[in-house]
């Protein structure tokens, strides 16, 4: 009777290492990122070290297989310390909005809200701050709280988006047909100040009306509605294309490991 062969030992896999070493690198790097950006309150570097972290984790730092199986791949989720980061951020220029509202005596007329896309600086109508009733044009009051916000966007890499709104109240001009004009005209005059009076790149904005279509409050009140007038000078965080565009920039792009 011949005697049964023994089966091959499958190859072993030489590269199973990859996958710890490659995972404490990133948790080294995020720490020291980290304990930096927590050094430092400037909402500027804060949200230019998040942007970074989430590059790290959400597009991953190596890709490839062996066999059929990815070495490290990205797009597993932002880590609890990336959304701590964030909240840092609007915490930081919180922060910094609330001390200018103070010392103005502006009171609720300056709100700063966030989302996953974004974080948003409103500029409420409350006192007629931006502009007079059925109006585009913007009262002299309004230029030091634009200059104040403009100085917190100069340093940010941020596409910046202003958004026009208005209150339910129809429009009663002969300049303007609907409150969906107006609400055009207004995100344009903010955007103009921005770029032609606070020298910040135009390359950087686009603008948007709404009309009367995003309420912050009900307009059932004169308060409400004033709140409802505002102008929306949005932060948005990089898509994943521009993501993919800046790794490639800082000769980062994510590199194919071979079996």
């Amino acid at each position: 009777m011949s005697r049964k062969q023994a089966e091959p030992e499958a190859a072993e896999n030489h590269e199973r290492w990859i996958v710890s070493y490659a995972d404490m690198v990133t948790l080294l790097w995020a720490l020291f990122v980290v304990l930096y950006a927590l050094s430092d309150s400037n909402p500027r570097k804060l949200l230019v070290v998040q942007q970074s972290i989430d590059r790290a984790f959400e597009v991953g730092v190596f890709s490839g297989s062996t066999g059929s199986s990815a070495v490290l791949s990205g797009g597993g989720g932002i880590a609890p310390n990336v959304a701590g980061l964030k909240a840092s951020v609007l915490e930081s220029l919180s922060k910094e909005i609330m001390e200018f509202t103070s010392q103005n005596n502006l009171g609720n007329r300056i709100q700063v809200r966030a989302d996953a896309t974004s974080i948003t600086i409103s500029v409420t109508d409350t006192d007629n701050l931006l502009f007079g009733s059925g109006s585009a044009d913007l009262r002299p009051g309004s230029q030091v709280v634009l200059d104040e916000i403009a100085s917190l966007l100069e340093g940010l890499p941020n596409q910046i988006r202003v958004e026009g709104h208005t209150d339910n109240v129809p429009v009663n001009s002969d300049q303007y047909d609907s409150n969906w004009e107006l609400s055009a005209a207004r995100s344009v005059r903010v955007l103009r100040y921005m770029t032609e009076n606070a020298g910040l790149p135009a390359d950087r904005f686009s603008q948007s009306g709404f009309g009367d279509t995003r309420p912050i409050a009900e307009n059932t009140t004169p308060e409400g509605r004033a709140l409802n007038r505002r102008a929306d000078i949005v932060i948005l965080y990089p898509t994943q294309q521009e993501l993919d565009e800046a790794l490639a920039g800082a000769g980062t792009t994510p590199k194919e490991t071979t079996p």
